[in-house]
């Protein structure tokens, strides 16, 4: 029996120690790909100020570029004991897995790759702006080292104060709303595909995006705000969450 993969991940507080935001979307993608294809795996976690040199230590490539030109290094991480290699990135890691194991059920149908990098890059696009509103609800659940990484890692990024990143109030309030109406429009791609899936009956990678958004909602949000949100749209989205949760049983 071949060893378990390995999932390197970021820890935090909340129950089965998942991060979160566009991490914790990242990592359920991950989750959710290895657990479609019955995969073995195990997380090993790691703080967010250890993550480079992690994975460096780990000989994993750099997945982008800050804007100084130094190299940048995220989770998700994968390494496979049975054929050595690591993998950064969660649609890499769904290519490699597609590759490496071609008799697990596929997550890139025939043809499909470009087409959901597309999807996967307008979904980006539509929830990015709700971003700063999931940092903040995100932050507390975190361990000491990593919500402070976070709050510094934001502030550089937007060129603002942890203060004005973090409105409580009517701000917070419209920042729900924009949720709300970011998934408006992606509802309006769902509802042109004639089925369950955003390709019709055809299950895909694009679908497990939209359920890891949502499983990671499921954590960030207080119980009514999730119970809310899986009403949005004529229930999809929690329907959505209920349907790829049937493939396995996650933390």
């Amino acid at each position: 029996m071949s060893q378990p993969i390995i999932l390197y991940d970021t820890p935090s507080k909340v129950p089965g120690n998942a991060f979160s935001g566009n991490m914790l979307k990242a990592r359920r993608v991950a989750q959710y790909t290895l657990a479609y294809k019955g995969l073995a795996f195990k997380s090993v976690w790691v703080e967010l100020p250890d993550v480079e040199e992690r994975m460096k230590a780990i000989g994993a490539k750099p997945t982008g570029r800050r804007p100084d030109g130094s190299d940048f290094y995220s989770l998700p991480t994968i390494q496979d004991p049975s054929t050595g290699a690591t993998v950064s990135d969660s649609f890499a890691i769904a290519e490699y897995l597609d590759k490496t194991y071609p008799s697990t059920p596929a997550v890139f149908p025939p043809s499909t790759k470009a087409l959901i990098s597309v999807f996967d890059s307008a979904l980006m696009n539509t929830i990015g702006p709700v971003f700063p509103v999931m940092a903040v609800v995100a932050a507390p659940k975190l361990y000491p080292r990593t919500e402070e990484y976070l709050k510094r890692q934001l502030e550089i990024r937007m060129s603002a104060k942890w203060e004005d990143i973090s409105p409580v109030g009517p701000k917070r309030e419209e920042g729900w709303k924009n949720i709300k109406a970011a998934f408006g429009v992606i509802d309006g791609w769902y509802s042109k595909s004639g089925g369950k899936w955003i390709m019709g009956d055809t299950f895909s990678y694009a679908d497990v995006i939209v359920a890891a958004w949502m499983r990671s909602f499921s954590v960030l949000f207080d119980k009514e705000q999730w119970e809310d949100m899986k009403s949005w749209n004529g229930g999809r989205w929690g329907g959505i969450v209920e349907d790829i949760n049937r493939y396995s049983i996650l933390d």
